[in-house]
């Protein structure tokens, strides 16, 4: 299946019906396991949305959009 669209456009609809969810919840937290390559093209991605550089991590990064964090960590298989 290709996949389209822009990243953070989707994870910003995942996060908007995470938040409307009917469940009472302590945190919302999506976990994401990627590629090395894979988190290098997101964290670009994320750089390139707040128009500001950034000290790249090792393994990994979060973001937050409402009020759901997004934490991207890079494979280690």
């Amino acid at each position: 299946m290709e996949k389209k669209g822009d990243l953070l456009n989707q994870l910003a609809i995942v996060s908007d019906l995470l938040e409307k969810m009917n469940i009472e919840s302590k945190s919302r937290t999506i976990i994401v396991e990627v590629s090395e390559n894979e988190f290098d093209r997101v964290f670009n991605l994320v750089e390139q949305k707040y128009a500001k550089k950034l000290e790249k991590p090792k393994s990994s990064f979060n973001i937050t959009i409402g009020t759901v964090d997004i934490l991207f960590n890079t494979s280690s298989v």
